[in-house]
């Protein structure tokens, strides 16, 4: 599989470097200096928590009939 090395772009295989998707060792440190040093982070959820802890009353159930064909609807 070749991919491009996410730090300094230059070609890497994954047969062939044991640093994958890195292409060496040194743009491996690099990726994990830029966790360490917090210029890579986890985005924030993509829903709400408040919605969550609400009570299930206010929440709506769908229910589908998997076993329904399509004949039926017409």
């Amino acid at each position: 599989m070749v991919h491009r090395c996410p730090i300094c772009k230059a070609a890497t295989d994954s047969a062939k470097h044991k640093d994958f998707p890195f292409c060496s060792e040194r743009c491996r440190t690099m990726d994990l200096g830029n966790w360490a040093s917090e210029k890579y982070v986890v985005s924030d959820p993509i829903f709400d928590e408040e919605e969550l802890e609400k009570p299930e009353e206010n929440r709506k159930t769908i229910i589908l009939d998997l076993n329904e064909t399509d004949d039926a609807q017409s």
